[in-house]
């Protein structure tokens, strides 16, 4: 059993301090990083001391290593309450005169502890290990352990519920990583030493620490830096290199402990250049970060700036062509009516942006509401009823004889997906027209709008809802679109829980698109989704 604790703390203490060593250097130098690490230490000490006093081999000075280990126990108490103090870094706050006192107190305990025999007081010897005897203020140290399990866990519950998005996920990697921790604990120092009268299995208590360090980590590190593959990464190299170590020492053949070492050494060039490059990946994906960031938030400062003005010159240029300011001539008419136009591509260009900035930072609003598609749909059907028919194309809805229950959907937004894949439709249609027919499907309404235009291959079907995406017939008839339509639209449906599709037969063949809503969609599933769409959106822009 000896042997199997030895093999347990080489590595799984290798691994805590991978990680902490790996979050000190590759993270931002702060408080954070820095009581992370230095818990990281304090664990590792205190497992160290855990084996130590119960290791045959340190019988005469067992008394010391116990003592020592509950000084290091008290000790690890502050670290672990400081660094949730202080986590997140960006949301810290100066620490209370009642949370430095506690730090006093659980400081002036370990020091007793050390150097008295008030809390420890002699040890008992057993087959697997020893046993502590307790001293006149020994009933001090569950209570105090006790309060800082629980000051963590309050603690960590008590900003889960403060903080929002990106920060509430690393709360809860750590809340987590605390529960798994706990849930291994409590059986191998409560549950077993309760059933069986023993504490043998307690000694591997200390190593439950690991599910709170990784988890820590990933809180730390995988929002900011990368995912978790890299950390699992370095914990590989780490044990890779431990076992061939113990490889050179277990093998009875020199000429094997020759070609381990070889290989040891190689491995360690080749695991050297490994960290280096995963160190230089982290700063490139920073400063990517940070560019990323930069855009976002020129794209939505630019948009906004841009929206106001264009707004102002829709209104005079209408205003104008309506006769407001006097007459104009059939010579001017024309280009102005050409201007109004660009500057309604334009409006809705400003608008996808802003969608699209929107989605990235989770500030997309979301207001569902029971209405009528086909109510909807004719009022769209109107307001887009003279750009076809200025090209001679018939734009209808196709009458159904059954009654079809309302939808629970963002009026605004539904609106806005519909009117731009109708617009498209007579954009790229040039004789024949567009259909719109709706049909109730279990409990979905599925809404199919198809024109007679130009077609797609399957090619441009495959990329059509990629952001800057447009199919060959888009291009070549209407140049002035960016591609972000039915991007925007792919976004807004997939929130309400739904899909959208195209097909065609092929080129000059027409398109069909089709939207499946879902009627009525639970509260937590709705939101869900949107968490979905708020989040791809923002991995993709």
């Amino acid at each position: 059993m000896s042997d199997l604790n030895l093999i347990f703390l080489i590595i799984i203490s290798l691994i805590n301090l991978s990680l902490g060593t790996f979050v000190f250097l590759a993270g931002k130098k702060g408080a954070t990083t820095s009581s992370f690490f230095k818990l990281v230490i304090v664990i590792t000490i205190w497992s160290i001391l855990n084996y130590l006093a119960d290791e045959p081999s340190q019988a005469p000075n067992a008394l010391f290593w116990n003592k020592a280990t509950i000084a290091a126990g008290f000790i690890q108490c502050i670290a672990a309450l400081y660094f949730i103090l202080v986590f997140p870094e960006e949301t810290r706050k100066k620490i209370s005169p009642l949370w430095k006192f506690s730090f006093f107190v659980y400081g002036s305990v370990a020091l007793i502890s050390l150097i008295t025999n008030l809390i420890v007081r002699d040890v008992e010897y057993f087959e697997w290990g020893t046993n502590i005897v307790g001293g006149k203020l020994y009933f001090l140290y569950f209570p105090l352990i006790l309060f800082a399990v629980g000051a963590i866990i309050f603690l960590l519950i008590k900003k889960y519920k403060e903080f929002k998005e990106e920060k509430k996920k690393q709360i809860g990697y750590i809340l987590i990583g605390a529960i798994i921790y706990l849930l291994t604990v409590i059986p191998l120092s409560v549950i077993l030493p309760g059933i069986t009268g023993s504490n043998e299995f307690a000694k591997f208590s200390p190593y439950a620490w690991v599910f709170f360090i990784f988890f820590t980590t990933l809180a730390i590190t995988r929002y900011h830096l990368f995912g978790i593959e890299v950390i699992l990464t370095e914990i590989l190299v780490v044990v890779i290199g431990l076992l061939l170590i113990i490889q050179i020492f277990t093998t009875p053949s020199l000429s094997w402990k020759v070609a381990n070492g070889v290989i040891f050494v190689l491995f360690c060039v080749f695991g050297y250049l490994l960290i280096r490059a995963t160190l230089r990946e982290i700063k490139i994906r920073r400063e990517i970060e940070k560019i990323d960031k930069a855009k976002s938030e020129f794209i939505s400062i630019a948009s906004h700036q841009l929206k106001t003005p264009l707004t102002a010159v829709k209104g005079y240029i209408s205003m104008i062509l309506e006769g407001t300011y006097g007459q104009i001539s059939e010579k001017m008419r024309k280009p102005l009516a050409n201007v109004y136009q660009s500057n309604e591509r334009l409006i809705k260009l400003v608008n996808d942006l802003l969608n699209l900035s929107k989605l990235e930072a989770g500030k997309i609003e979301f207001t569902p509401e029971p209405i009528s598609l086909k109510e909807l749909i004719s009022g769209i059907i109107e307001e887009l009823k003279i750009n076809a028919e200025k090209k001679g194309l018939y734009l209808k809805i196709a009458e159904t004889e059954k009654l079809l229950p309302e939808v629970t959907v963002d009026r605004e937004k539904l609106r806005q997906v519909i009117l731009n894949i109708v617009d498209n439709a007579i954009k790229y249609t040039q004789k024949g027209g567009v259909t719109i027919e709706l049909e109730k499907i279990n409990n979905e309404e599925k809404i199919k709008i198809s024109d007679t235009g130009e077609g797609m291959t399957k090619e441009e079907i495959d990329s059509l809802f990629q952001m800057f995406s447009r199919a060959t017939a888009g291009t070549q008839l209407h140049s002035a679109g960016a591609g972000l339509g039915l991007h925007v639209a792919k976004r807004f449906i997939e929130m309400h829980g739904g899909k959208i599709w195209a097909e065609s037969p092929g080129k000059g063949k027409g398109s069909a698109f089709f939207i499946l809503l879902p009627i009525k969609l639970e509260e937590k599933l709705l939101k869900t989704k949107i968490k979905k769409v708020i989040k791809e959106g923002a991995d993709i822009f």
